[in-house]
């Protein structure tokens, strides 16, 4: 069984909505980029917390990488939703990923299967990469997605030693978010493709709210970071969704 096949994807969660929401490698400006996925493979934080690692490659040879998160940490259950005012919701990273899956293979993420690969990844502990087992998503490798791509500002951070929390150094840097995914064919979102939109238009909506713009997340010292499995919560932001039973599942057939 794939180590995907735990999360959850059910008509009791709100599902994605199409907003704006107020390495080596040169920081990409925000815009719109056709991407190829070079590898996917699922990491797990010592949180507990489950993500999925994807590396792209930009039409022009540049590289860009993101880890989304698909769970909470095991003191939240290692769940891909949460709770609130009584409505379940995924998690911005399980969501984005979810994405990717379904406008590339036409799959939930749930149902794609994993294979044991080894790849050198940056260890540490020994400075410098080294051979690495990990889950590979097979699937997903070597398929064309179209990436909206904010630059944002963050907070570089350094642990508190007597909390145990890495807190902002006031000291910021640049560094690449993707914010939102589109089917590279036809620049469709999954909320259009639900919706069996006749057309696309949210992609014009998206460049223009933020190609070329800059997106401020610092926070400024004296204020605690973030946790793993809020990483990307940023920019993604909590889609205004109306509630779960209005919802239709995805299926397939529509994503195919």
């Amino acid at each position: 069984m794939s180590i995907l096949a735990s999360l959850v994807t059910d008509d009791s969660i709100t599902n994605e909505k199409d907003t704006v929401g107020g390495g080596g490698n040169r920081i990409l400006d925000s815009g719109l980029y056709l991407c190829t996925v070079e590898t996917a493979y699922i990491t797990k934080a010592t949180s507990g917390a489950l993500g999925l690692v994807v590396n792209f490659k930009t039409e022009d040879g540049r590289d860009l990488r993101q880890t989304f998160w698909l769970t909470s940490g095991s003191t939240k259950g290692c769940k891909n939703y949460y709770e609130k005012n009584g409505e379940k919701h995924y998690l911005p990273g399980f969501i984005m990923a979810n994405s990717l899956s379904l406008l590339t293979t036409g799959m939930e993420i749930n149902q794609l299967e994993t294979e044991k690969k080894v790849i050198p990844l940056y260890n540490p502990e020994a400075k410098a990469e080294v051979p690495t087992k990990v889950d590979m998503v097979m699937d997903l490798l070597g398929k064309e997605i179209l990436a909206g791509v904010l630059k944002v500002i963050v907070d570089k951070t350094k642990k508190n030693e007597a909390t145990g929390i890495y807190e902002p150094t006031g000291e910021t840097r640049e560094e690449n978010e993707v914010d939102k995914f589109f089917r590279a064919r036809d620049k469709m979102t999954t909320a259009e493709i639900r919706a069996q939109a006749p057309e696309a238009t949210f992609y014009k909506v998206w460049a223009e709210k933020w190609t070329g713009k800059v997106k401020e997340k610092a926070k400024g010292a004296g204020q605690a970071a973030g946790g793993l499995a809020n990483a990307n919560t940023g920019s993604l932001g909590l889609p205004k969704a109306p509630t779960a039973s209005g919802i239709k599942r995805p299926t397939t057939s529509l994503f195919s």
